[in-house]
């Protein structure tokens, strides 16, 4: 197993032009906030997919088990007032998909994290916007062999802003191949 992890604070700016019509045109519902979750997952998934495409890297779907992961981080760094990839009691992104349905029964897998405190009414764009102006989340969203993207956002700061955004993203990627 292999780890990355990154952590970005940041009250997202406006709309950019570094995404521009193509951002529109293949993510259209990626310029507008949206309070449903499900939009905005969708939104940025196809915002990671793609820049992927943009260098040449495959493609990835949504992982309804990496979601319940993120999830579950987001909603404890809000709950518990701690913005960290590792939680109070010491575990780290590794440790909570170890302890998911995501590991194959046999074989490998890997992953790593995006963590973003942002303004409560960010733009999928904005997120994904922001994370590809820090060189650690930029890296760790284009690493080659990612399959896998689960998203965590729940509404609410580690910090008690009610009116804020935890989103968690974890990207990953699991085969048959034995461990070397």
């Amino acid at each position: 197993m292999a780890a990355l992890a990154a952590v970005l604070t940041v009250a997202p700016a406006a709309n950019g032009a570094a995404h521009g019509l193509s951002a529109r045109q293949a993510c259209p519902t990626s310029l507008a906030f949206s309070p449903a979750a499900a939009q905005t997952r969708k939104a940025i998934l196809c915002l990671h997919n793609l820049e992927r495409r943009r260098h040449g890297l495959s493609q990835m779907r949504l992982s309804p088990e990496l979601s319940a992961v993120a999830l579950a981080h987001a909603r404890d760094m809000v709950k518990r007032h701690y913005f960290a990839h590792f939680s109070p009691g010491g575990e780290d992104h590794m440790d909570r998909i170890a302890a998911s349905a995501y590991p194959p029964s046999a074989g490998c897998w890997t992953a790593g994290e995006n963590l973003l405190d942002a303004d409560g009414a960010a733009t999928p764009l904005q997120i994904l916007q922001a994370w590809m102006r820090s060189p650690e989340h930029r890296a760790i969203i284009l690493r080659r062999g990612w399959r896998d993207l689960g998203l965590g956002i729940v509404r609410g700061a580690p910090d008690g802003n009610p009116s804020g955004l935890t989103i968690v993203a974890l990207l990953g990627s699991r085969s048959k191949a034995v461990c070397g």
